[in-house]
């Protein structure tokens, strides 16, 4: 009969299991002894606490009034301005002006989707011609203003692509 230790595979095994088991062992020693020591501070502390001896600074009444910034994304008011007060730094005199009665589908260029498409109708771009028209230093502001990848609209050729849309639809 064969004994069981005679498998250099299977003594392999175990002595692993072992080595992993004392590692564990010493791993959740030391996690605990590391969470004793740190000392939580809880609300109730905070309540109690003097924290600079400065009557100014009242951390419990200021917990009460931080709220999250207002974004863009999120509909925030001052945002809504500045962008188009940034979109003038677009230059319409070289790629032109246009209106949602004159819009086109901008979502049949690659790499423009429903949400691009709104971004750049928010700053005033609509149709192919426009841009067809954009300069390098356009390309540039527009990236900026509506938070795209920077060299993507290059990179998917949004000119190249507008032109011959523009010249189908001409067709």
């Amino acid at each position: 009969m064969q004994s069981i230790f005679s498998n250099q595979n299977l003594i392999h095994l175990a002595e692993l299991f072992f080595w992993l088991l004392g590692a564990f062992i010493i791993g959740f020693y030391f996690g605990t002894l590391k969470r004793k020591s740190k000392k939580t501070t809880t609300y109730k502390d905070l309540e109690h606490a003097d924290v600079n001896h400065d009557d100014s600074f009242d951390l419990v009444d200021d917990i009460s009034k931080i709220r999250a910034k207002k974004t863009f994304e999120r509909g925030g008011k001052e945002t809504v301005q500045t962008v188009f007060e940034e979109a003038k730094g677009l230059n319409f005199e070289t790629i032109g002006k246009a209106s949602a009665e004159t819009k086109d589908d901008l979502k049949q260029i690659k790499g423009i989707g429903a949400n691009i498409e709104e971004k750049l109708n928010d700053v005033g771009i609509y149709n192919y011609t426009q841009i067809t028209n954009f300069t390098s230093k356009d390309i540039d502001e527009l990236t900026d203003l509506i938070k795209f990848f920077p060299g993507r609209i290059e990179r998917d050729d949004w000119v190249g692509q507008a032109y011959k849309l523009l010249n189908n639809k001409k067709l």
